[in-house]
């Protein structure tokens, strides 16, 4: 392949990827609009991010949570562009333990999912407690607004509050895009070598 075909083929791939790219940003914010509407005390708002990591790779991912989160800020809630590091994270996470095979099983996404969790609310807890001063209009916050009448500190209420509710929240939707993906026809799927789905076999 000379220099002109591979530059072809890149530019093919990048057109190839906005649509899905798109569509990750939808997968983000429609679940992420309805739970925030019942305030339920998880976020259900990086499916997308997680989906585009497995099938276009890192770079997509953060792009995809990134503008979610841009997006968000504008259409739904003000808050959600200060979590935009976070959905970065997100998509870090994803595609290093992806490269691993960590999203080949059920059995392997659960831990997997439960050190997501950790590390989101690890990534998050600076920003709601230095910005938001530890509460946020989202359903967590209800449980940090328990955490400090009962006497804890800021940090420890937030830190809890994450840790109690973000290995659930973040597993069930690794576990969301897993099945989504495996839903899709693999001739869809076929082309996408950026990302981690051979090692994961979801390309078979």
């Amino acid at each position: 392949m000379n220099r002109l075909e591979g530059e072809t083929s890149t530019t093919q791939q990048r057109y190839r990827e906005i649509p899905l790219i798109a569509l990750g940003i939808l997968l983000n914010l429609v679940p992420a609009a309805v739970v925030s509407a019942v305030k339920l005390p998880v976020y259900v708002d990086a499916v997308g991010t997680i989906l585009i990591t497995l099938a276009l790779g890192m770079r997509a991912g953060v792009v995809t949570g990134v503008l979610s989160f841009l997006i968000g800020g504008v259409t739904q809630n003000p808050v959600m562009p200060f979590f935009a590091g976070t959905q970065a994270a997100i998509a870090i996470y994803v595609h290093l333990m992806a490269r691993h095979g960590w999203f080949r099983s059920v059995g392997r996404i659960i831990p997997c999912g439960i050190g997501l969790g950790i590390v989101a609310a690890i990534v998050s807890a600076p920003v709601i407690v230095r910005v938001f001063g530890g509460v946020t209009n989202s359903g967590a916050s209800l449980i940090v607004s328990y955490l400090l009448a009962s006497g804890k500190s800021v940090i420890n209420s937030v830190v809890l509050s994450g840790l109690g509710a973000e290995p659930l929240d973040k597993t069930a939707q690794c576990l969301m895009a897993f099945w989504l993906l495996r839903g899709i026809p693999k001739s869809a799927l076929a082309g996408l070598k950026t990302g981690s789905l051979h090692q994961n076999r979801m390309d078979v």
